[in-house]
């Protein structure tokens, strides 16, 4: 009897070692990482300011234009001041650039404070072609606070000055250097201020077109006017009929060579 209770027992615990080996596990879940490397960055908007009001600005002053130390037209009061670089250029073709045997100068080109302007030579029937020389203009204000135009200078290609460069002090004479052309290769020299004509001289250079180089001298009677404007001109005429072929002025400055 005991031996069968035994038997009972051991075949119970059997069955339940064998019940206990049969249970599966359970399934684990995968847990899906994340790379932070590849998180793509979110951009975070920047408030925008309320704009700011304008700050008013000052208006600048004008800026007053300095009356040139130098300049070849006018170089005394005339009765009213040029107020336009076309009517500073007419009135210095009429009174310097040989007065009506120079063309008309052709429309003024101006730059600010500045211009220039053509005047051409004549043709054998009157008609003008090429450039003479150009005149080169400022504009100034006067005395009074008004504006005018005045010419510093004209040059042409046809009669290069070298020597002496513009401005220089000038006392009893000078030697004029530089290349040019001219009817039969003759250049005119002269020097004069505001009260005339000081001295004159010729100077021989190229023709037909080719500019050759000259040296000259151009003594003149000194006139102790120190600091006063005076003018060194060279011009050749048309072998035509007398007009303006070719015309250079650049200012200079008389000293007392005593």
């Amino acid at each position: 009897m005991i031996r069968r209770i035994w038997s009972v027992l051991f075949a119970a615990v059997f069955v339940m070692a064998a019940c206990g080996g049969d249970s599966e596990e359970p399934e684990a879940v995968p847990v899906e990482t994340v790379d932070l490397d590849e998180v793509p960055a979110v951009a975070i908007p920047t408030p925008t300011p309320s704009p700011m009001p304008a700050t008013p600005t000052a208006t600048p002053e004008p800026t007053a234009i300095p009356f040139p130390e130098l300049l070849v037209w006018p170089t005394f009061v005339p009765e009213a001041w040029p107020r336009t670089p076309d009517e500073a250029a007419a009135g210095f073709a009429r009174q310097v650039a040989l007065g009506e045997r120079a063309a008309e100068p052709r429309p003024a080109v101006q730059y600010d404070t500045s211009a220039t302007a053509e005047i051409p030579r004549l043709a054998e029937d009157g008609s003008p072609f090429g450039v003479a020389t150009t005149i080169h203009m400022q504009q100034v204000q006067l005395g009074d606070g008004s504006l005018a135009w005045v010419v510093i200078s004209a040059q042409s290609d046809d009669i290069v000055v070298e020597s002496p460069p513009m401005g220089e002090l000038l006392a009893g004479g000078t030697v004029v250097t530089g290349e040019g052309q001219g009817f039969e290769g003759t250049i005119v020299l002269q020097i004069e201020d505001q009260d005339g004509l000081l001295g004159l001289a010729l100077a021989q250079g190229g023709a037909l077109g080719v500019n050759l180089p000259f040296r000259a001298e151009l003594p003149f009677n000194q006139r102790p006017a120190s600091g006063n404007w005076a003018t060194l001109t060279g011009y050749t005429d048309s072998a035509v009929d007398g007009s303006l072929s070719a015309l250079t002025m650049l200012p200079v400055r008389l000293v007392d060579g005593s």
